[in-house]
């Protein structure tokens, strides 16, 4: 355990916690983004009694729980080693695998996405020599089907597409049968271990063909392109289950254990952590009787992502959860609206269609842009983002003053 929390902005952990504004937060993968009820309920239980009982789902379908302490946050990791989540400290860090959420249940993803990224975390369970990998190195295995194929994006991926399969690093790509893929990915990790990488391949892409060459592979130069937009992952789902996320992301305990008992009794007992901040129960085929979580694949909480403001974080004082919930519903449909409580973008670190970042004098508004870029319109209060988002203004362009910087109407 870590006598002393991580420098802000690294990745958190399960053994590595991170200071924040409201204490210690640390973070629980789910091994291939599954959970059962029986460790999710432990999960809710230990973080009432350790934490400040509030849990948020990443991006990448990971848990982070916050206002832990210095003595609490490794009694946390202790209690869920004994249900079997964590491991040894370095075990846990390297074992980030994504995989498609509905791997084994859509009959449209390739079969083999499951075995493969289960052979792949015991290899990588194994592996105590790619312990130094970077904290967010993430390998994944991407089937496609209803999520389609490259949605699912990380530093090593092994894709499926029209019936063969591929790993992707970076700038290029080679064919492999499947059974080879667990140990073809491991060789390439160690290549960037030998290569000594800091630079990850999903961050820079060019070092693809120097890390298949390191590790005696032969690969072509292939470009992925942009990301497919990922469906809606809440709702009715392919192979009878169904999809539920908590508003922006974020719960209370009590929720997690709410769902946990509901899936145990209606479900497969099991809940995967999906991209998208959502959570997809197997064996489901209509919506939870659940308070605290969005059920409609229409509602509009999915069109608003933020991060944490001010309830958990010294970066910012706006309550930009609360002001992101209140525009949620003058969102246009089809458009994302990211509110950050400053320019690092930590909740949605890509471009999205509106981003609002707080300032001092109120927010900044950019489109199609990240939370650093350069804002259109500046200073803005919430009652006049809701008058733009209603009359188009927010998403259309406006002529630029000589400056560069726009001012509000």
């Amino acid at each position: 355990m870590s006598t002393s929390p991580t420098v802000r902005g690294w990745c958190p952990g399960l053994h590595t916690p991170m200071e924040a504004a409201d204490g210690w937060l640390v973070r629980v993968r789910p091994p291939l983004g599954q959970l059962t009820a029986a460790q999710a309920g432990v999960i809710a239980d230990a973080a009432t009694r350790l934490g400040n009982g509030r849990i948020e789902l990443t991006s990448r379908g990971n848990l982070q729980l916050r206002g832990f302490s210095p003595d609490t946050a490794p009694r946390f990791a202790c209690e869920l080693r004994t249900c079997g989540l964590g491991g040894e400290d370095a075990s846990e860090r390297r074992r980030a695998v994504l995989v498609s959420p509905l791997a084994g249940l859509d009959p449209a993803c390739d079969a083999r996405t499951l075995p493969i990224a289960r052979a792949l975390d015991a290899r990588l369970a194994a592996a105590t020599h790619l312990s130094a990998l970077p904290a967010k190195f993430v390998m994944g295995v991407d089937g496609g089907g209803y999520v389609p194929a490259g949605a699912i994006r990380a530093d090593i991926t092994a894709r499926a597409h029209g019936g063969r399969w591929h790993i992707t690093c970076g700038n290029a790509r080679a064919a492999c049968a499947p059974d080879a893929i667990p140990g073809l990915m491991i060789r390439l990790a160690e290549a960037f271990v030998q290569v000594g990488g800091t630079a990850r391949p999903l961050r820079r892409r060019d070092i693809g063909m120097t890390l298949f060459a390191q590790a005696g592979i032969p690969a072509e130069a292939h470009d992925d392109g942009p990301a497919p937009p990922l469906p809606p992952l809440v709702g009715a789902l392919p192979g009878g289950c169904y999809g539920v996320t908590p508003p922006l992301g974020r719960m209370m305990a009590a929720d997690l254990s709410q769902l946990a008992q509901g899936c145990a009794s209606d479900g497969t007992g099991v809940l995967r952590m999906g991209p998208g901040r959502a959570i997809v129960l197997p064996g489901r085929t209509t919506a939870p009787d659940l308070g605290g979580f969005v059920t409609d694949p229409h509602d509009p909480c999915l069109r608003i992502v933020a991060c944490i403001g001010r309830q958990g974080c010294a970066c910012t004082e706006a309550d930009v959860s609360a002001d992101a919930l209140a525009l949620a519903a003058d969102v246009p449909s089809g458009l994302r609206l990211h509110v950050s409580g400053c320019a690092k973008g930590c909740a949605n670190p890509g471009r999205c269609d509106i981003t609002l970042v707080a300032a001092r004098a109120g927010y900044d508004l950019c489109r199609n842009a990240r939370a650093a870029d350069l804002p259109l319109l500046r200073g803005l209060g919430v009652a006049q983002v809701r008058a733009l988002l209603h009359e188009g203004r927010a998403s259309a362009d406006t002529p630029q003053h000589q400056n560069g910087e726009k001012t509000p109407a």
